[in-house]
């Protein structure tokens, strides 16, 4: 028996193959192509793009599909869209009615920390803490499992402005990298010394905007990129550190569950490694895929869900 995953975000189109035990058969993805200077793509332009790469995408010689999940909407709350979901909406309910396969309705959240945990070790069941840190989203989760089914996912806080790796992509491309500009601005930190912008929290909510300003000013008096890449990171992770230490305190759950392409960032990792709890997602895992919605359809098929 498999399972198909389809994830369509405003970064990667992407596909992935399950078998029943939720080990992952397939992997491909395909990043949406931005333009030099641009820092980002109207919702048009990704859907032109994700029914362009799917096309490419679908595996070959797998057989036996018995269920298929995929992507509609950001986040399992009422009113998150976007129109980028439809893509992977229509395409998962098609092929699981050309396959006769159960087709689950998941989210691109779904899909984050169901991959996030792959790998990790033991079963997954009870509460925990998530922190989706991504170029779309920086929410503080409490994320309920059931045999590393997910049940309940829950918005404790996140940010009040900027997601974190938009306030990345700002930067980056202000100092010349290529959007997303997240993995140019970690290389370049890791040489880097930071000028200690301060952290701006309000209960369990983040502000970067305040930051942005700040550090967009001492790059335009010739701060090094170097330097300026690590003052945004350092900038994040003790963000995100103080978040923790508030959400642990304030709700007693004291696993955490790192994940989104944010998460890859080797100095990131290293800053906030240490703390009591925490469970970061492998880096192959953090950014857009839809390996956690081929796990979940096979987990979820075999529970009779």
């Amino acid at each position: 028996m498999n399972f198909l995953g389809i994830d369509t975000s405003c970064y990667t189109t992407s596909v992935s193959v399950s078998d029943e035990k939720g080990n992952i058969l397939y992997d491909r993805r395909i990043p949406l192509k931005v333009g030099d200077s641009k820092r980002g793509l109207r919702q048009s332009e990704m859907v032109f793009q994700h029914v362009k790469n799917l096309g490419t995408l679908f595996p070959s010689g797998f057989t036996d599909i018995k269920g298929v999940a995929s992507s509609i909407k950001p986040r399992p709350q009422e009113g998150s869209y976007m129109p980028v979901f439809c893509v992977s909406e229509s395409y998962g309910k098609a092929l699981s009615e050309l396959a006769g396969a159960k087709y689950y309705a998941l989210t691109h959240q779904h899909g984050h920390i169901a991959a996030a945990v792959i790998g990790l070790e033991g079963s997954f069941n009870g509460p925990y803490l998530g922190l989706h840190v991504s170029g779309g989203t920086t929410e503080l989760l409490k994320i309920c499992f059931s045999e590393d089914i997910i049940e309940s996912i829950e918005i404790l806080g996140g940010t009040s402005d900027l997601a974190a790796g938009q306030f990345v992509d700002r930067i980056g491309v202000m100092l010349g990298f290529s959007f997303p500009a997240g993995e140019e601005m970690s290389e370049a930190a890791i040489n880097g010394t930071s000028i200690g912008i301060k952290t701006s929290i309000n209960g369990l909510m983040l502000s970067f905007s305040g930051a942005e300003t700040r550090l967009e000013r001492e790059i335009e008096k010739g701060l090094k990129k170097e330097d300026a890449a690590r003052t945004c990171l350092d900038n994040i992770s003790s963000g995100i550190r103080e978040l923790i230490r508030r959400a642990v305190e304030e709700t007693g759950i004291q696993r955490v569950i790192l994940f989104g392409g944010v998460m890859r960032s080797r100095v990131i990792r290293e800053d906030l490694n240490g703390i009591p709890g925490l469970l970061f997602s492998k880096p192959e895992y953090s950014s857009d895929n839809a390996c956690g919605l081929a796990r979940q359809a096979a987990l979820i098929y075999k529970r009779g869900l």
